[in-house]
């Protein structure tokens, strides 16, 4: 390697000349492969939970009691829990039921894989038997 650096009057027109005679840019046609498999995923998740939501129906309503104690149980058990929530969303669809696995707790409510529940904000929760959690 040589310590002898360009100057700029030197390496200037070089790169003017590689940019305007050699470099080809592919632009958007590198890029269309990414942002279509990626545009096609997330339509596709918005088209099934528009479905969800079209198709959901309210489930009995429960007391707060109730709501703990199926949370409670299917966090010590390992197990997922379906809850849904009381609550229409902008469109005036009813909320799908959920199902994960209780990851944490706070005062005003419970995690479900990491999404924050009010207790007053659920109608409907239901311990899954035989659904376990593989790892806490």
């Amino acid at each position: 390697m040589t310590k002898d650096f360009l100057t700029e009057e030197e390496w200037l027109p070089m790169v003017r000349q590689y940019f305007k005679n050699d470099y080809r840019e592919r632009g958007k046609i590198k890029w269309n492969g990414f942002f279509l498999s990626d545009h096609t995923a997330k339509l596709k998740q918005e088209a099934r939970q528009e479905a969800q939501a079209d198709q959901a129906i309210w489930a009995e309503q429960q007391s707060l009691q109730q709501i703990q104690e199926q949370v409670r149980l299917a966090y010590e058990h390992s197990r997922l829990v379906q809850v849904q929530e009381s609550t229409v969303n902008r469109d005036n669809q009813i909320p799908p039921i959920q199902e994960g696995h209780i990851s944490g707790f706070f005062p005003e409510g419970f995690y479900l894989d990491g999404h924050a529940f009010d207790w007053q904000e659920i109608r409907f929760a239901k311990e899954q038997h035989g659904h376990y959690r593989t790892e806490r």
